[in-house]
This record gives C-alpha cells, structure tokens and sequence, in this order.
C-alpha cells in the first residue's frame, strides 16, 4: 500500500472545515450587525424626570428590535453591551451652557449557556437579574425608573436647566475567536438621537 504524505495533508481535518464554517457564518452576522446599526434603530420615548426625596429622577424607554441575526450572535456569545448618557446643563443666554452632572448608566446583557437563562446586570451598581427570554431581558434594560440624575441641592432656583440622554448600544466578544474579527468591525454599534428635557426647580 503507497502513503502519499502530500495528498494526506491537503485534506483538511473535519473540525478545520467546520471552524471555516462558523467563522465566515459570524463574520456574515457582523455584517447585519452593522445594517442593523446604520438603521439607526434606538428610540427613546416617554422621558420624565420628578422630584423625590430631594432627587431628581428619571423615566425613560428606549425601543429596540434586534434583527434575528444580533440574536443568533447573542446566543453564539456576543455580549450586548447598552449604555444610557446623561448630561445636566444650566442654561446662559449669552454664554455656552454649563454642564451641572453627568452620568452614564450602564447595563450588559448576556446568554449563560449552563442555566439556559438570559442574564441582565448593571454595571453601576453590580446587580444582576436573569431571565428565562431574551426579549424579556432586553425589555428590562430597556426600561429606567426612577434612575437618579442629580441631587436637588445642586440646582439653585431660578436658572433654567436642560437635561438630555441618548443610548448607545454595541456588542462586547466572549469567546476569543471574536476578538480579531470585530477589531476589525468598526460600524456595528448604534446610537440614538439626543431626548431633551428642561428642569426648573
């Protein structure tokens, strides 16, 4: 029986096959991903800030629909990553507005293969939350109540005041084989439009 060590090399291992495979199937779904992104699909709505116990808080709702392909990716490992900025300015007539407080409210949302549950965790105060659907735990991280802005002591009464937030979401990698192709992926995170709201205490 002849060995031919050229031709046994040539052939590629099955789990080679497969990799090339699922690489080209995520770097297909970073490509929707940065569809989706250039949509410009986030939205914020419903915008409130109250007075409460000497803090202004804030209300707001951000809408959200992932195309199946940022889905997939979830399920695949990729962290949704969403962040909310907010800004608080006095306003002047004559000069640019002060800024007062700035804050960003962070949230990360994940798929734990183990448990099977969708996992929602506030990076400011490190409080997590798991869900049995992803859309459940997207429509938690979508949803701020009585989110602190700024202390009441901070405004003296008079100026006015303008405060305004907009969310921007992007995609962190888990497992490591991400990490090179979305080094390369600049466009797939997205942003929404700056929501105003004016503040005169």
């Amino acid at each position: 029986m002849h060995y031919n060590p050229t031709a046994a090399a040539s052939k590629p291992p099955a789990l080679a096959g497969w990799s090339l495979r699922w690489v080209l199937c995520v770097i297909a779904t970073i490509g929707c991903l940065g569809a989706f992104a250039r949509a410009d699909a986030l939205t914020l709505d419903g915008v409130e800030v109250a007075l409460e116990d000497g803090v202004y808080t804030l209300d707001a709702r951000l809408q959200l629909e992932l195309p199946e392909p940022a889905r997939r990716a979830m399920e695949s490992g990729l962290t949704l990553r969403l962040d909310y900025e907010i800004v608080v300015d006095r306003v002047r007539r004559y000069m640019v507005n002060a800024e007062v407080a700035a804050l960003v409210q962070r949230y990360e949302v994940s798929y734990h293969a183990l448990s099977q549950r969708w996992l929602v965790r506030n990076l400011n105060t490190g409080e997590q939350q798991d869900f049995g659907s992803l859309q459940a735990a997207l429509d938690r991280a979508c949803d701020l109540r009585g989110l602190p802005v700024i202390d009441a002591a901070l405004v003296a009464a008079g100026p006015a005041y303008e405060g305004r937030i907009r969310a921007v979401l992007g995609m962190n990698t888990a497992p490591d084989v991400f990490g090179w192709l979305l080094f390369w992926t600049d466009d797939w995170s997205a942003e929404s439009d700056w929501k105003t709201w004016t503040l005169r205490p």
